[in-house]
């Protein structure tokens, strides 16, 4: 079994189980990509698969890279990319923004599970384009890590007198950042969720198309696979039948050579095919002029017969010539 670059497919058939189970992922994920859009978790994990049970080895490739780059033309970063989708991401949020591209999710999955979401909700990831993204979650990143270098600050301060020789009250004054922080995430979360809902509605008719489009296709493979069988049995039906047909003036023909006192070897049987041949078209002539006489062309059948007569006449006399 090897894989045609140019056909872009397999050629030969499987000779291990191992084979066969590979070439049936193969396939699988060939079907998966062509729908990627819906399918893009369902490739993802596929792709993941093919790397972890090292199944492209019993295709004959040496590596994941060389098995995506003949099959798919994708490289590595990018099946790899696949790989971390499947491997970071929640399911639901691969469903929600499959439209945006795996370069994009790719992307989310370097964050952490908060930082995820953060950006899904306030992100129209599919509008956004990469370098957007980049600079958003670089920002994020900042944001978040400034939160917790000035969280840490506070827990190591130790609590000093003031001008007064007051002292300060260090957890109060932790309470009150931790609330600052609270309310400004809160307010960021409110916004999030209103952007959400926003786009939820262009997210929901992305997957419905998606999912038109899969089972369009399964549909058009059905009917495919259907039609092929279809003709195949047509086809079989028709040599059958061509079949009996030979066999039965075959049979015909050596039974006219037994009537005529021939030996029933090869040429008495073409002799006996080629006669009843004669008789049936002279008796299909005969019924024609039957036919035109009784819609009431009477001259037209005369003819009909005459022509017939004279023909048969003439055969007769050459065959009386060539035997005298």
């Amino acid at each position: 079994m090897k894989y045609d670059t140019e056909q872009m497919t397999f050629i030969g058939t499987a000779g291990t189980a191992e084979e066969s189970a590979a070439l049936a992922l193969h396939y699988e994920i060939m079907a998966a990509a062509q729908t990627a859009a819906a399918s893009l978790l369902d490739l993802a994990r596929k792709i993941k698969r093919m790397r972890d049970t090292s199944g492209y080895k019993a295709l004959g490739f040496d590596s994941l890279e060389a098995y995506t780059m003949a099959t798919m033309g994708m490289k590595q970063r990018q099946a790899y990319n696949y790989i971390a989708i499947a491997e970071k991401l929640p399911a639901q949020l691969i469903e929600q923004n499959a439209a945006a591209g795996v370069t994009k999710l790719a992307l989310l999955a370097q964050l952490s599970g908060q930082e995820q979401q953060q950006i899904a909700a306030e992100t129209n990831l599919t509008d956004t384009t990469v370098a957007e993204l980049k600079a958003q979650i670089k920002e994020l990143q900042a944001k978040n890590a400034g939160y917790a270098e000035q969280l840490s600050l506070l827990q190591d301060q130790q609590p000093v007198a003031d001008a007064q020789g007051e002292e300060v009250d260090m957890d109060a004054l932790r309470e009150e950042i931790r609330a600052e922080v609270k309310a400004e995430m809160d307010s960021l979360h409110q916004a999030d969720a209103k952007m959400a809902e926003l786009n939820q509605k262009e997210r929901d008719e992305a997957v419905k198309a998606a999912k038109d489009a899969r089972e369009k296709l399964e549909a058009a493979q059905q009917a495919a696979e259907d039609a092929a069988k279809a003709h195949a049995a047509e086809l079989e039906r028709i040599k059958q039948q061509a079949q009996e047909e030979a066999a039965a003036a075959r049979r015909q023909a050596e039974e006219t050579a037994r009537r005529m006192d021939m030996a029933a070897d090869e040429s008495a049987v073409r002799f006996g095919l080629l006669f009843d041949q004669l008789q049936d078209a002279a008796g299909k002539v005969l019924d024609l002029a039957d036919t035109v006489q009784a819609a009431g062309d009477v001259e037209k059948a005369g003819k009909f017969r005459a022509a017939l007569r004279r023909a048969l006449l003439a055969l007769a006399d050459e065959a009386e010539g060539v035997q005298a």
